[in-house]
């Protein structure tokens, strides 16, 4: 998986109504959520499906698309410093306390990401 789906997995997580929780998840490393009295980790949750598929469809990894996702790598983290900066400059002109949290909490999970791609 790339890192910019993990990035939209957190996110989708929060849109549906999950709440993020400060644990982190043992196996790898995300932030736990929290969403009915169900504490999960939706990485490892669609890490699992995924893999359910691709058993399912008997598909593996050819060295081609290792060499694919390399490349994209570089490109992703571009991307996330990008996003940083924005976030970044965003949160100078907010006052809206839910909107910081909200920020802060995005800016983690990117620098997060950044600094387990380097």
């Amino acid at each position: 998986m790339e890192e910019d789906e993990f990035i939209k997995i957190l996110s989708n997580e929060l849109l549906k109504g999950s709440k993020m929780l400060s644990k982190h998840c043992q196996k790898c490393g995300y932030p736990l959520f929290e969403k009915n009295g169900k504490i999960y980790c939706p990485v490892c949750e669609r890490i699992k499906e995924k893999e359910k598929e691709i058993k399912g469809k008997g598909k593996e990894l050819t060295t081609q698309k290792d060499k694919e996702e390399k490349k994209v790598e570089v490109n992703i983290e571009e991307i996330i410093k990008e996003k940083i900066n924005y976030l970044g400059e965003k949160l100078k002109n907010e006052n809206e306390i839910n909107r910081i949290k909200e920020i802060a909490e995005t800016l983690y999970i990117l620098i997060k990401i950044l600094k387990k791609i380097k």
